[in-house]
């Protein structure tokens, strides 16, 4: 979980629903973080797949702001997106999937 632009989040949380709670599965680090790569070859060999591939096991991204494409590359691949506004707490960004989602609790 990136609450900013996606593609240039220093990590992400990956935050899983298990036995009816959300836990914090894991940090990633993003190596790409500040590399912008648009025109380096293709979108199967840009920042876009590496970005994918650190975030693979999710579902749902949830970010302020996705780049140029950035956001239906990702639902391409089969991921959904949820969009929240700058300065969202960890908490309302969890209750944005929840609703998109329609998890209940």
């Amino acid at each position: 979980m990136k609450l900013g632009h996606f593609g240039d989040g220093r990590f992400y949380l990956h935050i899983v629903f298990e036995n009816g709670r959300w836990r914090l599965r894991g940090c990633v680090e993003n190596p790409y973080a500040g590399k912008h790569e648009h025109g380096d070859g293709g979108e199967e060999r840009g920042k876009r797949p590496r970005i994918l591939e650190l975030n693979r096991g999710c579902d749902v991204l949830v970010a302020v702001a996705f780049g140029p494409g950035g956001e239906e590359f990702m639902r391409r691949h089969g991921l959904r997106v949820v969009k929240v506004r700058p300065r969202t707490s960890i908490a309302d960004a969890i209750r944005a999937v929840e609703e998109e989602l329609r998890i209940r609790l």
